[in-house]
């Protein structure tokens, strides 16, 4: 980070905030990282002032020097001298208030009084002008104060004086002339030698120009075929007539001294000085036509028919004064940066030229609002007639900011929000990129407006459901009390209610919560709200769920509480503010909700809370670390303070710039307040990918998502990502790698990203997702990826009791019409639908392969494929799953005369292979198709022997089995029936289920290397069934 002077910066230890509270000593200013300044960027629209009065030795304007008001003297040779008594004089116009064509500067009488102070400011002689009762101040031209009389009953005026102090004697002469009936309509501009009246004709509406003559206190009317409005100059009088422009002497309206073309192009005509008009020409690239605005092109077009020369880009031609040689004196220059008085005089050959009399500053705009969010500056600044935002970067290198880049203006009721500050609104950062504040829709109704990230203003609007009216403080209109990723919490009141708080969804605009209104705070999904009072002085925070309102945790606060008064969260720490029944009538403090512990802190100004930092507004602004937990206070230079609440920099508005304090504090370690993750992905015909975004703390320079089989742990998808500034997205559509179909059933996901400033940890999140559509995992017919159980009860119906992923059974679906003596066996996917089928052994001995579909009956309608006949000469027929090693399950059959162990494989039609004899005379009283027990990928078997020991079978790839391993000892004597049942418990481990001869049902938990857990009761009841299988 560049270097910068850190200007009235203070780092000071504040020796005592409040009655017996202590501060640590803070650090020196050396071990904090340096500010930045950034200077104000000027208007292109030129400042302002006001032109007044021209005379030999200077000119009169009103003062340019910021932030002062009244009457300022400049002599030509650049000297600026303060007119005492100039201030509340009540008016600016006409032109001439002040005086004309000399340096004599007139200060008009203020309200209530009559005398007219006229100063000489080339000998520094004053005097006294008495306005007489009955007349008013009009102007002052030279020496000379003209006056008006009464006004008639009709409201007209016909009266004009001319007052003159003569050897300390006022001279009234009143001005003749005036034709019979005629009365004074508007006034026009005045030099020394007289001035200008629009005078309206007896008995009609029609009005004619007349020029009061000040030697002979005549008026003398102007050609009937005057067009606009005369001009004038010392000693010439212009006058547009049909003919052309007229220049006449100022003492001879019947011949002119010059007759020239009329000028084109919308040309106004300023004056004459030398040989040429001075013209003006307004150009719309200045903006709206305005009054008293630098809008105009300033040219001389000479007498003589020679070409048109430009003298001043950019000017304002409504303030034109005249001076004794001749010129104007004129409010312009090239730019806002080049701007100020300039003469027009004319050089010794009669061609006007140009002369810079006195500089007027550019008008930087005006900044009203600072947003500090992740090491960028947003501004809402004012100026040239728009209220706009403008961001800039911090940078490491030299001068510690980026370029100023415009974002879009304020729209609305918020357009002209202008140079006062409480008018515009806050701008508030949701953590993802995006920008929220209020506003109010074209129909008047309060509204959430938001700004993408990268996006422009005014961004879109979402309607509050509040009033729109009144201002930030909430009790009327829309207030934005927080924002946490694409949540906002707003307080207003609706037309006809009452005070309420809502959330709103900006994705879409829902309002996801509402109730009454409570000070609240909102941090990511969670909503903090305070009792409305306290009890024994202690106010409770209860922090909720903002969807569900579900109670998470609550946090007891404060001492000598009455009511809540504010309640800010961020991460771990709560900024709470509370009234008092006595002096100082305020407690605050910041608790921390992971170390229970709370620091008290000043209750004085506004406060903005941050990760261990607080920022409260105040003369002067102080900022309070809190991480060790007592409050460590830096007084600020500036006002509007707006606090980085990851980093604890703030920036801060000073005059003509923007001031950045950075706070060099112990860098946060990465993390991730708050996520949006389903579930679930679904590869079925329609299908949903599963979808994942995790808001950051701070930006992350990579981060790599994995997705792994949650029974293998095998890595089945991986994502990863470059630099993230705000979020982390990524999607699976539940395949593999390679495309191809992965197994129904539990995921884990885990995302890992990196902290771009290279400080801390790595982010680690992680969850799980359940997988549907895929290829059928084992004894699977829900397609949900859990194990299931079929029965077949005394009525003839098989019934696929489907397992719940937590061991147990919810949910049937059953098929009638079987015969209680059929046999089924849960087997494969014969037909490559990714769905499980059934074989079914009929009472004549013959066997059919089902293929019911994911989540249907089994019924004896259901689509099948005859497999063969003479199955009943099998005691036992049972699938262990895949003993062939390509990948589809397999059919045991377990001879009942011979107890010889018979291998049919599946075939890639869908049939069985014809069946091979693989073990002899097994004696044991039961076995059991369970399938992968020890995570090798081939089905196994147990069999029961009649010393009731049990035994594992591990199956191969060549259609036969490994020697025996005793699984269990003295086991399971009572069981009449034990059947592997795949996962049922969601921990991708081949389980085993049991009925005893009461009919309860066990469950033993398969541990993933070939054996079990102890038994656990599941369910009572099931001796009625006929079959388990």
């Amino acid at each position: 980070m560049a270097r910068h002077s850190r200007g009235r910066t203070a780092l000071v230890t504040l020796a005592v905030l409040a009655a017996g509270l202590g501060v640590m000593p803070a650090a020196s200013a050396e071990d904090t990282p340096a500010d930045v300044a950034i200077p104000a960027t000027m208007r292109t629209t030129p400042g302002t002032s006001r032109m007044m009065v021209a005379g030999n030795t200077g000119f009169l304007h009103s003062s340019t020097t910021p932030g002062n008001s009244g009457l300022d003297w400049t002599t030509y040779d650049g000297v600026t001298h303060r007119i005492e008594g100039g201030d509340g004089r009540g008016s600016y116009d006409p032109i001439e208030y002040y005086g004309a064509d000399s340096d004599i500067v007139a200060l008009p009488p203020r309200s209530g009084e009559r005398d007219v102070v006229l100063r000489d400011m080339g000998t520094g002689k004053s005097w006294t002008v008495t306005v007489p009762d009955g007349q008013s101040y009009a102007m002052t031209l030279a020496d000379t104060v003209v006056t008006y009389g009464p006004r008639a009953n009709d409201g007209t005026m016909t009266e004009i004086h001319l007052l003159r102090s003569e050897n300390g004697v006022v001279t009234d002469r009143p001005v003749t002339g005036l034709p019979e009936g005629a009365s004074l309509f508007t006034g026009g501009r005045g030099t020394a030698q007289g001035l200008l009246r629009s005078i309206r004709m007896p008995g009609t509406d029609f009005l004619r120009y007349g020029w009061v003559d000040l030697a002979t206190a005549r008026l003398h009317l102007l050609s009937e075929g005057t067009l606009g409005t005369p001009a004038v100059a010392d000693g010439r009088l212009v006058n547009v007539e049909r003919d052309g422009v007229h220049i006449y002497p100022a003492g001879n309206l019947t011949t002119a001294e010059s007759v020239v073309p009329l000028p084109g192009g919308g040309a106004r005509i300023l004056g004459a000085v030398g040989d040429a008009l001075v013209v003006g020409r307004y150009d719309p690239a200045y903006g709206a036509k305005r009054q008293n605005a630098a809008q105009w092109r300033i040219s001389a077009v000479p007498f003589d028919g020679s070409a048109e020369r430009e003298l001043i880009a950019r000017a304002v031609a409504d303030r034109v004064v005249v001076r004794p040689d001749g010129g104007l004196v004129i409010m312009g220059g090239s730019s806002a940066l080049e701007y100020g008085f300039r003469a027009v005089t004319a050089q010794g050959g009669g061609e006007a030229h140009v002369v810079p009399l006195h500089s007027i500053a550019p008008v930087p705009f005006s900044t009203q609002r600072l947003l500090m969010d992740r090491g960028r500056i947003s501004a809402l600044e004012y100026g040239d007639g728009r209220t706009a935002v403008y961001t800039r970067d911090l940078t490491a290198a030299s001068p510690g900011y980026g370029p100023r880049v415009d974002r879009g203006s304020l729209q609305g009721a918020l357009k002209h929000c202008g140079d006062t500050v409480s008018n515009c609104p806050e701008l508030v950062a949701t953590g993802d990129g995006r920008t929220v504040y209020r506003s109010t829709t074209p129909e008047g109704e309060g509204a959430l407006s938001v700004v993408a990230e990268g996006g422009l203003f005014p961004g879109i609007q979402w309607k509050t459901g509040f009033s729109g009216a009144g201002t930030e403080d909430g009790y009327f209109g829309t207030a934005v009390r927080a924002a946490s990723g694409n949540l906002v919490l707003v307080t207003g009141k609706p037309a006809g209610g009452e005070r309420e708080l809502r959330v709103i969804d900006i994705d879409n605009g829902t309002v996801v919560r509402k109730e009454p209104i409570a000070v609240s705070a909102l941090r990511g999904t969670t909503l903090w709200t305070s009792s409305r009072t306290a009890t024994a002085g202690r106010l409770t925070m209860t922090a909720r769920q903002v969807r569900t309102g579900a109670t998470l945790t609550t946090a007891t606060v404060g001492a000598a509480c009455t009511a809540p008064n504010d309640l800010q969260a961020v991460g771990e720490w709560l900024y709470w503010k509370c009234d008092t029944a006595t002096a100082p009538y305020q407690a605050a403090g910041v608790y921390n909700v992971r170390t229970h512990k709370n620091v008290p802190l000043a209750a004085t100004g506004t406060a903005q809370l941050g990760n261990g930092v607080v920022v409260v507004d105040g003369d002067p602004a102080t900022r309070y670390d809190v991480h060790s937990g007592t409050a460590v206070g830096q007084k600020l230079d500036g006002t509007g303070p707006s606090l980085d609440p990851r980093t604890g920099d703030v920036a801060l508005r000073v005059q003509f710039g923007i001031h950045v304090l950075r706070a060099g504090l112990p860098a946060a370690s990465l993390t991730s307040p708050y996520s949006a993750v389903t579930a679930t992905v679904e590869t079925d015909s329609t299908p949903v990918a599963w979808r994942g975004e995790w808001w950051l703390s701070e930006p992350a320079a990579s981060w790599t998502l994995t997705v792994r089989d949650r029974a293998t742990g095998r890595t089945v998808a991986t994502r990863s990502g470059g630099a993230a500034a705000y979020s982390v997205a990524a999607s699976w559509d539940g395949r593999a790698t390679g495309g191809g179909f992965l197994p129904n059933g539990a995921y884990t996901w885990t995302l890992t990203a990196q902290p771009a400033d290279g400080a801390g940890a790595a982010l680690t999140q992680s969850g799980t997702v359940r997988l549907t559509g895929g290829a059928a995992v084992r004894r699977d017919y829900s397609g949900d990826g859990v194990g299931d159980v079929l029965t077949l009860n005394s009525k003839g119906q098989f019934t696929v009791q489907r397992g719940d992923g937590a061991g147990k059974f919810s949910g049937k679906t059953s098929g009638s019409g079987w015969p209680t003596s059929a046999v089924a066996v849960p087997f494969g996917d014969l037909n490559n639908d990714r769905c499980n089928d059934v074989l079914v052994r009929m009472t004549d001995g013959s066997l059919r392969g089902y293929r019911p579909g994911c989540g249907k009956a089994l019924t004896p309608t259901t689509s099948y494929t005859k497999l063969g006949t003479g199955f009943q000469a099998y005691k036992t027929l049972t699938s262990p799953g895949d003993l062939t090693g390509d990948g589809r399950a397999d059919l045991l059959g377990w001879k009942t005369t011979t107890g010889d162990l018979y291998l049919f494989a599946a075939k890639s039609d869908g049939t069985l292979a014809a069946g091979r004899k693989i073990r002899s005379k097994w004696t044991y009283t039961k076995i059991m198709g369970v399938g992968d027990l020890n995570g090798d990928g081939y089905g196994d078997l147990l069999a029961r022997d009649k010393s009731n020991e049990l035994w594992r079978y591990n199956g191969t790839a060549s259609g036969q089995f490994k020697e025996r391993v005793l699984v269990f000892k003295d086991w399971g004597a009572s069981y009449n029936t034990v059947v592997g049942v795949g996962d049922i418990t969601g921990d991708g481990k081949a389980d085993i289920v049991e009925r005893d001869s009461a009919g309860r049902l066990f469950r033993n938990n398969g541990n993933g290397k070939g054996s079990f857990s102890g038994r656990t009761q599941i369910a009572t009841g099931w001796q009625g069934y006929k079959g388990i299988f």
